[in-house]
């Protein structure tokens, strides 16, 4: 028995005196590259095959700056990393671009950011491309999450507008003129031997403003709200900047025409002529459009008659 008890106490000794140890701590990276990669366009005017034009055709836009911007408390959140990473590529002659990016698991916060700039906004024929007007073609500014080891793809189709500033002497401006009429419905009696039934008549509207919008004034390349008055027989009458059809850059020469609602008393004309006050309310706006308005053109007959009447 004292034996067994001295064995016992010379092994717990022992391992009492053996010196515990711990892995030694090594830092590691959890994150890994993932890649960014898109196609930059731009828009050019074609011909339509109809006579007229389009201005939506898709080209590569070639030597774009694509940027993209990491912070680094993203990249390596639950840190004080300060700063940002930040990765750069060109366009090439297809428009395409790729950028390695650095990320992680759970995927960081990157800034993407497509530069704009200002170019011609061309006219590409069969014969050739034909330089045409300045225009400004906005850039784009977008986040998106990124995450090692997956590719994300962004595209971007750039649409050019013309800057106030251009002047083109090959540009021909010159005039077109809109006209219509403007009347209200009224109520009339007509009679057919004794019997007196009722109808509706158009009376002019004298004093009523006219509204006309112009999508592309060629002083401004930008849309030109024009207003006009109607006379004492109720025509109206508009005198607008256009250009000659078949102008590159100038296809949506286009016009919207209204009027806005009228607070009237909807009245009826006797077998006398007299007008007999109706009920006050309010008659409906309305609007028409007249599109592709070129040099020396008479757009005629936009007449406009108050006929949906709501009571007060």
């Amino acid at each position: 028995m004292k034996k067994s008890i001295f064995t016992i106490c010379i092994l717990s000794l022992f391992f009492a005196c053996k010196k515990k140890t711990t892995p030694e701590f090594v830092a590691t990276d959890a994150t890994g590259n993932c890649l960014l990669k898109g196609n930059v366009s731009k828009n050019v005017i074609t011909p339509n095959g109809s006579g007229g034009w389009n201005n939506n055709t898709k080209i590569a836009a070639a030597n774009v700056n694509v940027s993209v911007k990491v912070d680094k408390n993203s990249l390596y959140p639950n840190s004080t990393a300060q700063g940002a990473d930040v990765y750069n590529a060109t366009t090439d002659n297809n428009g395409n671009y790729s950028i390695v990016v650095k990320a992680n698991a759970t995927g960081v916060n990157a800034q993407i950011t497509i530069d704009g700039f200002t170019a011609t906004l061309d006219t590409v024929l069969s014969s050739g491309t034909k330089t045409g007007l300045n225009a400004s073609y906005t850039g784009l500014t977008q986040s998106r999450t990124l995450m090692m080891g997956q590719n994300t793809q962004l595209d971007y189709s750039f649409f050019g507008v013309p800057v106030n500033s251009n002047t083109n002497s090959n540009i021909k401006i010159g005039n077109a003129t809109v006209t219509g009429s403007v009347g209200v419905s009224y109520i009339k009696q007509v009679a057919t031997g004794t019997l007196i039934t009722l109808t509706t008549t158009n009376v002019p509207v004298q004093g009523r403003t006219v509204y006309l919008s112009f999508s592309n004034d060629p002083n401004t390349q930008a849309t030109r709200l024009y207003t006009t008055t109607t006379n004492s027989i109720g025509y109206y009458s508009f005198n607008i900047s256009t250009v000659a059809a078949n102008t590159p850059g100038f296809n949506l020469q286009n016009a919207q025409i209204w009027i806005t609602d009228y607070a009237a008393t909807r009245d009826t004309l006797k077998l006398n002529n007299t007008v007999v006050t109706g009920r006050e309310g309010v008659f409906q706006g309305q609007s028409l459009n007249q599109n592709s308005i070129f040099n020396d053109e008479i757009r005629n007959a936009n007449h406009f008659n108050y006929s949906g009447f709501t009571p007060n």
